[in-house]
């Protein structure tokens, strides 16, 4: 009897381990995302009349995104890098949120992430930021939900995934310590989103695959386009497509042209895609939003995003009335020609990925060679050539672009200046890449400077991604009926996003991916030589 006591011990603490890791596993394991989606149009609708490619399975809270219920339930979830990868392979990430002004206004959320089964940390959400806005479009005076801007420290970089869920404390007499929070065993009420997952960065000196576009609104249009990024950010996707790691969106994200409920409206209808990848981002016209009561501008896009490496607090001066006046009729919204104050902050910053250095840059604040801007750019530069053996390829991003086929942004101001200012240093510190939006359309030139394609290809190539599907459609045309010789591709009769691929120091491959109707369609492809770095045989 004692003997077959001895022989069923084992066999009991066999039974209660696999008990318990079956229980942790329900409990933080994060979700099996599908490695495809279908496209076909969803019988679901936004309360601004967008039908989503996204299917609803994918969305948290009610794809109808009825603001205001009473719960707290985090809304408008996105992410991005905080910094670069450092020497010992960690970085740190923002997760970025909403919490409903109205109902959440004693809430307390927490971020718990790990890379297995049980949490590796938890971060509360402290110190969030609101707004109030004023313009023509809103019924009185807006009040934005609280946003929180919440930094994950320390992660591993290498395309590592993490998983990481939203969880909310509400009416808490008192705070409760992580242990007690994450043994369910608080006496708050609770509310959480479902687990999620991202990658992180590349490594130091590892391939990296970005998705770049402009221009996307919040049209049936829209959805398909990130849709598309969304499937091909997965691994083994059916395209062949290096799965990218982030998403930089050029300017003109939302459109919501001074209707500030028509960010959260935007966050809301994106959130499939932007909860699972790093976005990162650049200010164009449709981010001007002017306050009409403090004319203040840039307040949405100020609020809502943090971008990597900030060089501090936003500096920003109003307008003046009397400028007012002379943009669109007399409303401050989405004008092609502006410029005013914007410093720091969302506005110009710098940051690597992988093989990239990525310099972003504002086409709506002062870009002379005087300015604050021109002289970030040119230590940007100077500091990208002494790491070249680190960061091979130089991207430069801004919204509105120094060279255009297209009609309909001709010879306009922040072009102009840009161009006269900053293309010698373009050429001067060898950027291979700049990135642009605006025109609603895509173009991909010759390496080229001051209007002429360059023989040897020492020069940048510039892009235009600004089909990324707002509700204004196509650019209206061509400026000549054939393409000027510095032209190597344009189209202005299809929606999609840029591709790049940069496997090594030395080529990288962009391929333009169309949206087509159900499926994924590639329009453009090339091989882009780094000519900097490229060893001729």
């Amino acid at each position: 009897m004692t003997k077959s006591r001895h022989l069923l011990r084992p066999v009991k603490l066999a039974l209660c381990a696999i008990l318990v890791i079956a229980f942790l596993g329900i409990l933080f394991q994060p979700p099996q995302i599908p490695n495809t989606i279908r496209l076909a149009p969803s019988s679901m609708e936004s309360s601004i009349g967008t039908k989503s490619s996204f299917p609803a399975s994918l969305y948290d809270a009610p794809h109808d995104f009825e603001f205001g219920k009473p719960y707290c339930l985090p809304q408008g979830i996105h992410l991005s890098q905080s910094n670069n990868v450092q020497p010992d392979g960690k970085i740190n990430v923002t997760i970025s949120f909403m919490l409903n002004f109205d109902y959440c206004f004693k809430a307390k959320p927490h971020v718990i992430y790990g890379r297995s089964y049980l949490p590796e940390g938890f971060v509360d959400g402290k110190d969030p930021l609101q707004f109030n806005y004023t313009s023509k479009k809103t019924i009185g005076e807006f009040r934005s939900d609280f946003i929180f801007h919440v930094h994950i420290s320390n992660l591993l970089a290498g395309k590592q995934r993490y998983w990481y869920k939203i969880a909310v404390e509400e009416d808490c007499s008192k705070d409760q310590s992580p242990q007690l929070f994450l043994s369910r065993k608080s006496q708050c009420r609770r509310s959480e989103t479902k687990v999620h997952t991202f990658w992180t960065p590349p490594s130091i000196g590892e391939p990296t695959t970005l998705a770049l576009l402009g221009d996307l609104g919040q049209t049936e249009r829209s959805t398909k386009t990130m849709a598309h990024i969304w499937r091909a950010s997965r691994t083994n996707n059916r395209f062949n497509l290096n799965p990218a790691t982030q998403l930089l969106v050029v300017g003109d994200m939302s459109y919501a042209d001074s209707d500030s409920s028509r960010w959260p409206s935007w966050f809301a209808i994106m959130d499939p895609l932007l909860r699972s990848i790093l976005l990162h981002v650049a200010a164009g016209n449709h981010e001007v939003e002017c306050n009409t009561k403090t004319l203040d501008v840039f307040v949405p896009y100020e609020h809502y995003f943090r971008v990597p490496n900030r060089l501090g607090d936003a500096e920003m001066e109003p307008i003046s009335d009397e400028y007012r006046k002379t943009l669109w009729h007399g409303e401050c919204v989405a004008p092609s020609d502006f410029e005013g104050r914007y410093l720091y902050g969302n506005s110009f910053y710098s940051y690597n990925h992988g093989l990239a250095k990525i310099i972003v840059l504002n086409s709506y604040t002062d870009a002379r060679t005087n300015s604050t801007q021109y002289h970030f750019l040119k230590r940007e530069l100077q500091n990208a050539n002494r790491e070249r053996d680190v960061t091979p390829w130089l991207l430069v991003a801004f919204h509105s672009p120094l060279y255009t086929t297209f009609l309909g942004h001709v010879n306009e101001l922040e072009s102009i200046r840009m161009r006269l200012a900053m293309e010698p240093l373009f050429l001067m510190y060898e950027v291979n890449i700049v990135i642009s939006g605006h025109d609603h359309a895509y173009m991909r030139t010759h390496p080229m400077f001051e209007g002429s394609v360059v023989p040897d290809g020492r020069a940048p190539i510039y892009l235009t991604l600004g089909a990324g599907g707002n509700r204004e459609g196509h650019a209206p045309g061509f400026r000549n009926p054939d393409p000027e010789p510095w032209v190597a591709k344009r189209d202005n009769s299809e929606y999609g996003y840029g591709h790049l691929y940069l496997p090594n120091a030395t080529h990288a491959r962009l391929t333009w991916v169309r949206d087509g109707t159900t499926d994924m369609g590639v329009h453009d492809s090339a091989w882009i030589k780094n000519y900097y770095t490229a060893v001729d045989s």
